[in-house]
């Protein structure tokens, strides 16, 4: 054989080699593994797969299977359609149901032939609810409630009515909308995610503190500057000055029993920025002016409604703030002087005592608690108080509130103090003396242009006479401090 024919014979070889080895490699099939679960949580899956071959793939579907049996009967399909190159794929899903048992495989379909891979075997988890804050505020608190697992569907029920979701992310944390009150403070939190039902150990408590509008006084009762003082259902007001800006000698009653206001008699000298307490008022200014004041040394006592001259005073004093014990009644300060006094109730002298740590007039909040008796400081929320046993003054805590203008109300109801509403201010705030925990209750309400001219308590509520600014018109409040 010659030359020339073996390189043809040669070529011919190499050129079927070739074609042989394309068509072979034509008809390799491609390995398919259904390699790992890569996340899982009550609702959700994401799945791994890999197709392995040598060269690329025209396959016209990929993805995932996921049935409740491993027949797969009715399976979930997770379709990532298309695929030419071989590699890893992901498929996730989020229609799962906790708490259950899952088989899943991966697919590809090429040429109308679908190939399956590896069975792997899954659960889902188990919701868990961990905690929320905050554990108290108003309707319309936005509430955080930590956990994990948790599925789109998840709910929120403070007692039995639905809070408003407002984002769930990542799972962990849910976001809701308090909704309105029920009948009682504190309420259940429960959680419900696919039905299943977790009850929280810890409460949501609603802010608390409802007012509502009484029958305004009669339009002849309008005072300011005045005092006012309470015997058991009757409320008394008056003194000051009325709407005219002249200083009054009229006192009114409000009885509880009645509902009604009736004009009492009294017949001593008008005053103005007189200092009282339950059973006692004084001093004060005969004419509403400023300095040089006109200045009043009337002292008076207060018994069953009927009015005592009592000897006048030692001393002067207009707007000063004043309390009492069983034993003796104090007076501190005022627009005049810093001067402190107290009168022995049993022996009926005065005498000085220590003056107050600053300037005090009874525009400053102030309250009583047992024995002692407690004034805020305007410049920095400091709250003082002053032990009648020692006459000392010490640091007690800060008040938490708006310190703003004047005619603020400090009731004590038990072991409770409730504090707010100075001049233009909203705000009520509650203390309790034992455990020293300030509690914000629900804001006023109505006009907040106005100045408190009376206040009083019974029977667990504040009754409230107000002064309206922009009119001299009077208005009278009920404040529940447990109301909803």
């Amino acid at each position: 054989m010659n030359k020339s024919k073996i390189g043809l014979l040669s070529l011919l070889a190499i050129l079927f080699g070739i074609f042989s080895s394309c068509e072979e490699e034509n008809n390799i099939s491609p390995s398919l593994v259904t390699e790992e679960v890569i996340y899982l949580s009550g609702e959700r899956a994401r799945l791994l797969g890999r197709i392995i071959t040598t060269q690329n793939i025209n396959a016209s579907d990929h993805g995932f299977y996921i049935a409740e049996n491993e027949s797969f009967n009715q399976p979930m399909i997770i379709s990532l359609g298309e695929r030419i190159t071989p590699g890893r794929f992901i498929g996730e899903t989020d229609a799962l149901n906790i708490e259950r048992s899952y088989f899943a495989k991966s697919f590809i379909n090429v040429g109308g032939e679908i190939q399956f891979g590896n069975v792997l075997q899954l659960t889902t988890l188990s919701p868990e609810v961990q905690s929320f804050l905050p554990n108290n505020g108003p309707v319309g608190t936005i509430i955080t409630l930590t956990g994990k697992n948790f599925t789109s569907d998840t709910r929120i029920l403070i007692g039995n009515r639905p809070a408003e979701i407002q984002n769930i992310e990542f799972e962990s944390r849910i976001t809701a909308r308090i909704p309105a009150a029920g009948s009682v403070a504190k309420e259940n939190v429960t959680v419900i995610v696919q039905g299943k039902e977790f009850v929280l150990s810890q409460q949501f408590e609603y802010t608390t503190g409802s007012f509502l509008k009484l029958q305004n006084p009669p339009a002849s009762v309008r005072f300011i500057d005045n005092i006012f003082f309470q015997d058991n259902e009757n409320f008394y007001l008056g003194l000051g000055t009325d709407a005219n800006q002249v200083v009054s000698s009229k006192m009114w009653k409000y009885s509880l029993g009645n509902e009604q206001w009736t004009e009492v008699p009294f017949q001593g000298n008008a005053l103005w920025l007189a200092f009282h307490t339950n059973n006692y008022f004084g001093g004060g200014g005969m004419l509403a002016s400023r300095a040089p004041y006109t200045t009043s040394r009337d002292f008076w006592s207060i018994q069953n409604g009927a009015f005592e001259k009592l000897p006048d005073l030692p001393f002067e004093c207009i707007n000063a703030i004043s309390f009492e014990t069983n034993e003796n009644l104090y007076v501190f300060g005022g627009i005049l002087n810093d001067n402190s006094y107290k009168y022995s109730k049993s022996q009926g002298n005065w005498e000085s005592i220590t003056s107050t740590p600053f300037s005090v007039d009874n525009s400053l909040l102030h309250f009583q608690h047992d024995n002692k008796f407690y004034i805020i400081t305007p410049f920095d929320r400091t709250i003082f108080s002053f032990d009648p046993g020692t006459e000392t003054w010490n640091e007690f805590g800060f008040y938490p509130g708006d310190i703003v203008g004047g005619s603020g109300f400090g009731v004590t109801i038990g072991d409770n103090v409730y504090l707010g509403m100075n001049n233009r201010s909203v705000q009520v705030w509650q203390l309790n003396m034992v455990t020293k925990n300030w509690i914000k209750k629900n804001d006023f309400n109505g006009i907040s242009a106005a100045l408190n001219v009376g206040v009083y308590s019974n029977d667990g509520f504040i009754y409230l006479a107000r002064r309206i600014e922009s009119n001299n018109q009077m208005e009278f409040w009920r404040f529940d401090p447990n109301g909803l």
